[in-house]
């Protein structure tokens, strides 16, 4: 009897360590999937829409917002950074999908009047100027620079009420350029060479 009972004691503390292991490792991947998804580019740019929309000056909200491409910065001198279009893109595209899931009215004004059916896609938008309406109408602008640094690049967006071009709101965020591509050892930017490690 006493075996019977010293070996329930044995398998139900067994068990127990087994359930607690098991939540600990879901609480660890949990953490690492919420760490790697903040130090994604679309991470980063939901931080940027966030502080945007808390720090705003009041709008309305159901009025229409068009959302352009994130342009690289100027030097003091007036010559344009690389560009990097994918980059400037990819942060537009990702502002319109946080900026829309926070309930605004966003214009897609890349939108053909009709569908393009090839043999390769089915189109919808273009940036064919001539594809395009002749005119859209909007309350309010959302657009923005970045600026390509040695680690990280420095993402500023601004919406901004037409036709007054007033600012009501800014946000500004430092993203980790292994957020963007991975890191290498040696890279080359605005024709030089840096070296990141050995």
């Amino acid at each position: 009897m006493q075996n019977l009972y010293l070996m329930v004691v044995i398998c139900a503390s067994l068990l127990g360590c087994s359930a607690t292991n098991e939540n600990e490792n879901r609480d660890k991947d949990e953490d690492l999937a919420k760490l790697y998804q903040s130090n994604t580019l679309h991470g980063h740019v939901e931080k940027l829409v966030r502080q945007l929309l808390s720090t705003s000056q009041p709008f309305d909200s159901s009025a229409n917002i068009a959302v352009g491409t994130i342009l690289p910065a100027k030097h003091n001198s007036g010559q344009q950074l690389p560009a990097h279009a994918s980059l400037g893109l990819q942060i537009q595209e990702s502002v319109m999908t946080f900026v829309t899931q926070a309930g605004l009215s966003v214009v897609e004004y890349k939108t053909m009047p009709s569908i393009n059916i090839n043999n390769q896609a089915d189109e919808m938008l273009s940036r064919n100027i001539k594809e395009l309406a002749d005119s859209i109408s909007v309350d309010y602008f959302l657009t923005g620079t970045y600026t390509l640094q040695e680690s990280s690049t420095l993402v500023n967006i601004r919406l901004i009420k037409i036709p007054e071009n007033t600012v009501l709101a800014a946000a500004t965020d430092y993203v980790p350029n292994d957020a963007m591509w991975s890191a290498t050892k040696v890279t080359i930017k605005n024709n030089q060479i840096y070296r990141n490690g050995y």
